[in-house]
């Protein structure tokens, strides 16, 4: 199996994921005297250059204003989930004032895959002059294939939402239920700064459609004596949504605060937010809904000499605070504006009512030169569940907090772009229920 990065691509590990976990923490240790001894600032460009032995003019080290820096990755590979992949990422910074701006982001991806899915992403953050206004969007067509595991924390299997029918078999092994889907998502965000500070607030536009639902384990031919309701319909049916067609459309009311020095890899600062969508039906949503979100960053910087010595800290929520959602559309980890959540499990693992994810991060350079890093994290995820017992057909819920989903990896970090601050990144990660994954991206998880 051959692998290039992919700001998107998660590949399920082997049960040996433990013993290569540790040998990537070995190898964090040992590299620091094994590699690049020069002390000034190194990134992709600059090895490559020493390579051919150029001796051309060095650019400048710091952002040129109104310049695009772009970094080009292409994506070849196989995983079973998608089969074989092809397709590139491309992340691009620039710059758009002089100082205090921030230097805006924008990260693009677009895949195909050997088992007909068709993906294309477009994610930005833009910091107009002098951070007056600020822009954020998620863009998404995906013609995709991804299972479902029922709602809530459900490792063992027993909480997914299923209804039993006529003796329907439980073990662990039904736990996956594969579905194939087509998605739209348009989330476009414009907020501005009040007053002379960090404070920002505004509206927004959220579209959520989806199309073209397969449930392929769903089976509601009684011929045979056994029915197969997956956690999907047995929902959709009990909240009153349809199975093959449906949409959440509203729109964001935000506030939010900033003072990170760069959102592509930050040093130094913080960002939260809080929003709050009303989802009408009036727009196109199947039944009218609320939902509050809250997303909050921290980084705390460990030494002036080497800035990339990071603490940073990371936590958002999902709660549906009114109304009903369609099923997929319900929170997930994974399905973050840039995938980047739940490390340790493949995306959409956990999916549930409510959602609150935490993540704490070290991060640190090994070589002398800042072109090679690493850094070692730990996750948890809840989520708010529902189960149906299979004698009564009676609803319960499973609580916010009352299981949680850890996870915990390290990875290492080679610099693309030093002006830009862009990275790859390369992590392990594994989390309960013998689940692990390999993780490749472009820019740092948050």
């Amino acid at each position: 199996m051959s692998l290039l990065p992919s700001p998107v691509f998660r590949f399920s590990a082997t049960r040996h994921t433990p013993a290569i976990l540790a040998g990537c923490f070995l190898l964090l240790c040992c590299l620091p005297s094994a590699v690049f001894s020069q002390e000034n600032d190194k990134d992709l460009k600059d090895v490559i250059r020493k390579w051919r032995k150029d001796t051309t003019d060095i650019l400048s080290p710091e952002l040129q204003i109104g310049k695009n820096y772009i970094s080009v990755l292409p994506v070849i590979g196989y995983a079973p989930a998608n089969g074989f992949v092809i397709g590139s990422a491309v992340s691009i910074t620039r710059l758009v004032d002089k100082a205090p701006t921030n230097p805006s982001s924008g990260l693009i991806n677009l895949q195909l895959t050997s088992k007909k899915q068709f993906i294309i992403n477009a994610r930005s953050k833009i910091y107009l002059k002098d951070n007056v206004w600020f822009l954020q969007g998620d863009w998404r067509i995906l013609f995709f294939a991804q299972p479902t595991y029922g709602l809530g924390i459900n490792n063992s299997g027993a909480s997914k939402f299923l209804i039993h029918v006529n003796g329907l078999e439980t073990s662990n092994s039904q736990i996956e239920q594969p579905m194939r889907f087509n998605y739209f998502r348009f989330y476009e965000d414009v907020v501005r700064q009040v007053g002379k500070g960090h404070w920002y607030i505004g509206a927004g536009v959220a579209i959520d459609k989806l199309y073209s639902i397969k449930d392929e384990k769903l089976d509601l031919d009684s011929s045979d004596g056994t029915h197969f309701f997956t956690s999907h319909y047995g929902y959709s049916k009990f909240k009153g949504f349809p199975t093959e067609n449906y949409a959440t459309t509203g729109f964001n009311l935000n506030v939010l605060t900033d003072t990170r020095d760069n959102v592509a890899n930050c040093y130094k600062g913080y960002f939260a937010s809080v929003s709050f969508r009303f989802n009408p039906t009036w727009w196109g949503s199947d039944q009218q809904s609320t939902m509050l979100l809250y997303d909050v960053r921290y980084y705390i910087g460990l030494s002036r000499e080497r800035p990339r010595h990071v603490l940073a800290f990371w936590s958002y929520g999902n709660f549906v605070t009114g109304g009903n959602v369609p099923y997929l559309t319900l929170p997930s980890i994974g399905w973050d504006t840039y995938n980047k959540s739940g490390r340790g499990y493949i995306q959409g693992r956990y999916r549930g009512l409510d959602m609150v994810y935490g993540e704490v991060e070290y991060r640190f350079p090994i070589s002398r030169d800042n072109f090679i890093g690493g850094v070692t994290f730990v996750n948890a995820t809840f989520a708010r569940g529902l189960d149906v017992n299979d004698q009564t057909l009676e609803v319960t819920e499973q609580e916010l907090f009352e299981k949680v989903a850890p996870g915990v990896g390290a990875g290492l970090r080679l610099q693309m772009d030093k002006r830009a601050r862009v990275n790859l990144t390369i992590d392990l990660g594994y989390g309960a229920d013998h689940s692990s994954g390999i993780y490749f991206n472009l820019q740092e998880t948050f």
